[in-house]
């Protein structure tokens, strides 16, 4: 029976995480549907370059030390203390950095708006650096549902403030305050939500501790933000804006996708890994279900978009953003495998092999940064598609160390996740098949009939084949309905 009810625990923080992620899209969604109608390609291509620097900016406040204080087995008051005050004042010099470096980037892209909207959106570094302790107490506590809340609000007034601001035509401007404001009523909720406050304390020995995990962390993660980002600064430089105004928008609607799933099995998975790092066959176990459940909702959902891309883009965005359909259909091919190598990370991150994250990341990009410059000469679509060969060779580069530490050969990650590829491949192509023959003049009727017909005939082949994620929510979904009775 425990282990029925951890099952369950660990299945209701999902399903609370993965209500936030998905709440959170979709509005955001809706916000970016507006932006979009009423902003042209080049305005957020803007927006996209900037938003490289500030991300990675970022990473230096919210992902190494954040992720040190979930993963570390013991963690006490002057632990989070001494992260709180290391993070503002990290935070502080990041600011001040990019405020001096923001003229030199404006004249690279030879784009004189950078210099003030760079300066502009940089405040979100400092007011992050308020809520990585909050986020990590949360993640600790398995209290995913505070956290839903305080996104899902700060989303909502967030938009409505940059739907306003739109509207009333102050242009880019509106995404600024979009993204200012949404972290700044973030941070407010989250301190009144998390019942932890920091004290004057400073250790030089809780620092030296999650800083010998954090700073691995932190340059793996590095390495990956630049390299994830880089397509965006190459066609930022080499081609017309508006190609990467497009391709913005496609890997805005992909990544919030697989991003707000897979984020929110990694955000309840890491504590949960972190607990066996000591148990090999433990975590290869939870390592199994974890690759299961995230294959099981991700890979039909990423295929079933790309079967659907087309229609999709002109109901969202209205038909002058069209070229956006066949960038989506690329990056979401690409996008179906991160649950994989994702899960493989997020084992060695549990068992404290954070060296090995940094070394597979360098491998990667290095490979990664070869096809981004090799494809450019083909063309901005040729650029694109090198996202679809390098996730798959992350795929099997992640894989080769877990076949060490905890003995799950790529063989047998190939065989648990192949059922949920082939359903999903059979699913797409009745569905792209069922979009170029019907007759229907409305797109929004096509597009809700594909959907339809795609879930039927995924979910049927789940009925019939039984794939080991199937079985395992229906068992979680009887157990749940025994609880409450």
């Amino acid at each position: 029976m425990e282990g029925n009810v951890n099952g369950i625990k660990i299945i209701s923080n999902f399903l609370w995480k993965f209500c936030e992620r998905s709440g959170l899209q979709f509005v955001n969604l809706i916000v970016q549907i507006v932006l979009a109608r009423l902003l042209t390609p080049s305005d957020f291509a803007i927006v996209a370059i900037i938003t490289v620097f500030i991300t990675i900016a970022n990473i230096f406040i919210q992902t190494g030390f954040g992720t040190a204080l979930i993963q570390c087995e013991q963690v006490d008051d002057d632990d989070y203390s001494t992260i709180f005050f290391v993070s503002l004042i990290t935070s502080v010099m990041l600011v001040l950095i990019l405020a001096i470096i923001a003229p030199l980037i404006s004249s690279f892209y030879k784009m004189s708006e950078l210099t003030i909207l760079i300066r502009a959106q940089s405040i979100i570094i400092f007011i992050g650096a308020f809520n990585t302790v909050q986020q990590a107490v949360m993640s600790r506590r398995m209290q995913f549902k505070k956290n839903f809340y305080a996104r899902i609000i700060a989303c909502l007034i967030s938009g409505i403030i940059a739907t306003i601001a739109a509207y009333k035509g102050l242009g880019v401007w509106s995404i600024i305050l979009l993204n200012v404001s949404n972290n700044l009523f973030y941070t407010i909720l989250l301190w009144i939500l998390v019942k932890w406050k920091p004290k004057l304390v400073f250790s030089i020995n809780s620092f030296n501790k999650l800083f010998s995990f954090s700073w691995k962390l932190i340059l793996a993660n590095l390495i990956g933000t630049l390299y994830d980002n880089l397509r965006t600064l190459v066609m930022g430089k080499f081609y017309d804006k508006s190609l990467l105004g497009y391709y913005n928008r496609s890997d805005m609607i992909a990544s919030s996708l697989m991003n707000g799933v897979t984020s929110s099995i990694s955000a309840v998975m890491l504590p949960v890994l972190s607990r066996y790092q000591n148990d090999v066959n433990k975590i290869k176990e939870k390592l199994k279900k974890t690759f299961s459940i995230n294959c099981f909702i991700c890979v039909p959902m990423m295929f079933g978009l790309a079967a659907t891309a087309d229609n999709l883009i002109i109901i969202l965005f209205t038909s002058k953003w069209s070229t956006s359909g066949i960038f989506l259909s690329i990056l979401c091919i690409g996008y179906s495998f991160y649950p994989i190598h994702s899960a493989n990370l997020q084992a060695l991150y549990a068992i404290g092999e954070s060296g090995v994250v940094l070394k597979l990341e360098i491998i990667k990009k290095l490979l990664g940064v070869l096809l981004i410059f090799l494809s450019i000469p083909f063309g901005v679509y040729a650029v694109a598609a090198s996202v679809v060969v390098m996730s798959i060779l992350s795929t099997v580069i992640n894989s080769i160390p877990n076949i060490r530490y905890i003995g799950y050969s790529l063989r047998e990650q190939i065989l648990d996740v192949s059922p949920y590829y082939i359903m999903s491949i059979i699913m797409s192509i009745i569905v792209y098949t069922v979009g170029n023959v019907l007759p229907f003049k409305l797109i929004l009727c096509k597009l809700l009939l594909q959907i339809a017909i795609g879930i039927g005939v995924y979910l049927l082949q789940c009925v019939i084949v039984r794939p080991y994620a199937y079985k395992y929510f229906i068992n979680v979904i009887k157990q749940r309905s025994k609880l409450i009775k």
